[in-house]
């Protein structure tokens, strides 16, 4: 039998570790520097599954902001086991971030360890307490709550082996990709992984080692760079990674080199070339995007950004519009670290560009001015029917619309400008789903009269 599954509150100071930086850096951390016996008692008798409320301390927010899940138990760091840690990775975003003074007035949370020992970093959770505040959280992204999904194997006897008949008929070869497009799509392309060793999708890595993000890179083999900041930190926090490892660091630009850390030390450490620099071309084909989710909630923004990133998007550009008006300054800074944490990620080479908020009477000259622009409407004519009717292009915009979609006004002067509305299905989709669709169908389209390499 496996070990009983218990959950944590971990406490952390917004301004030295936030969920946007747990979030940004991988999702993963080591939760490191606990002092108090206490609270390194409770860290020790964590095991690898059990889940933890994140949450922010401080004066200005106490509040449980999302949930990670222990990924590695305790192990000593140091000289002489003097202290430890235990590795965590993001779970998900609260849907509501649940404050300290609601917690307080519920009456089935009296007697929570929070509040009896609040200066208790690592709080244990009785499993009842978890799920009052789950609750009032309305839960968190990534425990199934918004699509009802049943547990693995939950099936109602309807499925086979823990599978749905849909995943069943899925799996048989009902259907294949392929019939789906168009048959003219069919007959002008073969479908073709999109991998390092083509030549067409070279922005990517040769793989094997870890890859570190540096503005400066060494200019010839032997070269030396400083890398600190978060880099440092994730190379020696996280990745255990120590001298004569080997790494690649790129700078967002298409340049990449192979070497190795020659010296650490506790503000940074050395990094040296193996090989002369490399610079590598970005692919042809250049999408941009204008989507308005400033008012994304729950994630759904860095989750959009960050699939833009690996499916190799040129830029981003947050759209300002009358339903979706604003964007954080915070959020903006925040999308920056998850691009960067994509790009790695997906080992693309290129750093896609995030553009300053736009509004609608700004992106109009631009739209005029491009060859191809397409704006998502309900019930638009289908997104295959315009493409297959359209001359081939490898660059152009793609521009969603916010939650409520466009105002007829707004739809109006974008197609008086140029564009031309495309429908993406029969349902209504959220933001970010209609943004990956888009842009998925578009990069397919762009390639698709490329010629295949023998």
């Amino acid at each position: 039998m496996g070990k009983e599954k218990h959950y944590w509150l971990l406490k952390t100071e917004p301004g030295e570790w936030s969920w946007e930086d747990q979030a940004a850096n991988e999702g993963l951390s080591n939760w490191d520097g606990v002092k108090n016996k206490q609270a390194q008692k409770n860290l020790k008798a964590m095991h690898l599954g059990d889940l933890c409320f994140f949450y922010h301390s401080g004066a200005k927010a106490r509040r449980v902001v999302g949930v990670v899940s222990v990924v590695r138990e305790w192990y000593e760091e140091g000289d002489g086991g003097a202290g430890g840690a235990v590795d965590v990775r993001c779970v998900g975003e609260m849907r509501r971030a649940v404050d300290l003074g609601e917690m307080k007035k519920e009456s089935g949370l009296k007697g929570f360890g929070l509040f009896r020992q609040p200066r208790l970093s690592v709080v244990p959770v009785p499993e009842e307490v978890w799920k009052r505040v789950c609750e009032m959280g309305g839960g968190y992204e990534g425990d199934g709550g918004e699509s009802g999904d049943a547990e693995v194997g939950d099936d109602g006897g309807g499925s086979e082996g823990g599978r749905s008949k849909i995943e069943m008929q899925a799996l048989g070869g009902g259907y294949r990709f392929a019939e789906l497009l168009p048959r003219s799509w069919r007959r002008s392309t073969a479908l073709r992984s999109f991998s390092s060793s083509s030549s067409f999708f070279s922005d990517q890595s040769r793989g094997g080692l870890p890859r570190f993000f540096s503005e400066v890179l060494p200019p010839s083999k032997g070269g030396i760079v400083r890398v600190q900041g978060d880099e440092f930190w994730h190379m020696t926090k996280v990745l255990r990674l120590s001298v004569n490892d080997r790494v690649e660091l790129f700078n967002g630009k298409g340049g990449l080199v192979e070497g190795s850390i020659n010296r650490i030390d506790r503000t940074g450490l050395d990094f040296i070339a193996l090989e002369d620099p490399k610079l590598v071309l970005p692919q042809s084909s250049r999408w941009h995007v204008f989507a308005a989710f400033g008012t994304l909630k729950g994630g759904r923004a860095d989750w959009l950004v960050e699939k833009c990133t690996e499916l190799g998007t040129s830029s981003v550009t947050p759209l300002l519009t009358e339903r979706s008006p604003s964007i954080s300054e915070n959020r903006v800074d925040r999308l920056q670290r998850v691009i960067l944490a994509a790009a790695k990620q997906c080992q693309r080479l290129h750093e896609m560009t995030l553009n300053p908020p736009t509004t609608i009477d700004s992106l109009l000259p631009i739209v005029t001015q491009s060859k191809l622009s397409l704006v998502a409407v309900a019930e638009a004519t289908p997104v295959f029917s315009v493409l297959t009717s359209s001359r081939r292009e490898s660059t152009g915009l793609m521009i969603i619309g916010p939650e409520g979609d466009f105002t007829e006004k707004e739809l109006n002067m974008m197609r008086e400008a140029g564009a031309t509305a495309v429908g993406l299905g029969p349902h209504r989709l959220r933001v970010e789903t209609a943004t990956i669709a888009l842009l998925a169908t578009l990069m397919l389209w762009s390639d698709s009269e490329r010629p295949s390499e023998p």
